[in-house]
């Protein structure tokens, strides 16, 4: 369902996409990095001022303040024509992937923004990902002090020659801003040991990252209140509707275990470039595995 599209001048904006269909869009963590730095990128390019970034499976919520509407306009046009286009070009689809317009819902009132935050940072607690926002990754809550929570510190002088040379890659892209793409990252982390790997995925983060923590802190005095804030209340949004299907999201990992443990699939790209027919077989077999219902397995499935 579409958000009704309304905007008041200086209010923080909450924006909300969905895909059409209600298809996935992230299955890897090279899907969520490519639309991270393309984000961040475009934040960069039109100045809008975040707040906020969660990306779940299906949808993606923002909070932003920006100049004016056609500032936003602009700002969501490029990072989401930028991402299908890679998207598209990646797994061998065409056509559009967000519906159009995009929800967006002002938040003028300090009790409406902390609302917000909390709903925006709670949508990964809400679908059953994990039990307390820190620890969602693609919310990217648990980066506002700084620290790696999802990896350990790199050790640049003790790194492995492909670790080194990943890092400096990341380091020109993000110094003539650009975002990184699907090939440059599976090359990338092709040579990787599995932490090499995690600890390349914070630096990304840590390195494009766009989020205003500094505002997030002013407006509650400290990363543990922050925390504390969020996680003893869920938040509320009544402009902008969501659909969801099922009670949590980890049936769609569920799913991608199962494909790649039977040997189904050797990779999660490979499910993208299936014909329909092959991807229409899988319902079966995915559905006795993991129970799924019908919708939530065409959604994966990209089934119509």
């Amino acid at each position: 369902m579409r958000g009704k599209i309304t905007f008041r001048q200086g209010a923080v904006q909450h924006i909300y996409q969905k895909t059409i269909n209600g298809f996935l869009i992230f299955y890897s963590t090279r899907d969520c990095l490519v639309f991270f730095t393309i984000l961040a990128t475009a934040t960069r390019r039109y100045g809008v001022h975040i707040l906020g970034i969660c990306l779940m499976v299906d949808h993606v919520h923002i909070l932003v303040e920006a100049r004016c509407k056609r500032d936003i306009d602009l700002f969501v046009r490029l990072y989401t024509s930028w991402f299908v286009r890679m998207y598209n070009d990646w797994y061998g689809r065409n056509g559009p992937f967000f519906y159009s317009p995009y929800g967006i819902a002002s938040k003028v009132s300090d009790k409406d923004i902390r609302n917000a935050i909390a709903y925006l940072y709670n949508n990964p607690v809400e679908r059953l990902m994990c039990k307390r926002a820190e620890q969602a990754h693609w919310n990217f809550l648990a980066y506002a002090d700084g620290q790696y929570h999802f990896s350990p510190p790199i050790r640049l002088d003790k790194a492995r020659a492909p670790m080194r040379r990943a890092i400096e890659e990341v380091k020109i892209s993000r110094r003539v801003d650009m975002p990184l793409n699907y090939a440059q990252l599976k090359r990338m982390t092709k040579p990787l040991l599995p932490e090499e790997q995690q600890q390349l995925t914070d630096f990304i983060v840590q390195s494009y990252n766009c989020v205003d923590y500094a505002d997030l802190l002013y407006r509650y005095g400290s990363y543990k209140d922050l925390v504390m804030a969020i996680n003893t209340t869920t938040g509320s949004e009544y402009v902008i509707k969501e659909d969801f299907v099922g009670r949590s999201d980890r049936i769609f990992q569920k799913m991608s275990a199962f494909l790649l443990e039977s040997h189904r699939i050797e990779c999660m790209d490979e499910l993208h470039r299936l014909p329909e027919s092959e991807r229409s077989a899988l319902i079966a077999p995915l559905g006795i595995r993991t129970g799924a219902s019908r919708r939530q397995l065409e959604k994966y499935l990209h089934l119509s």
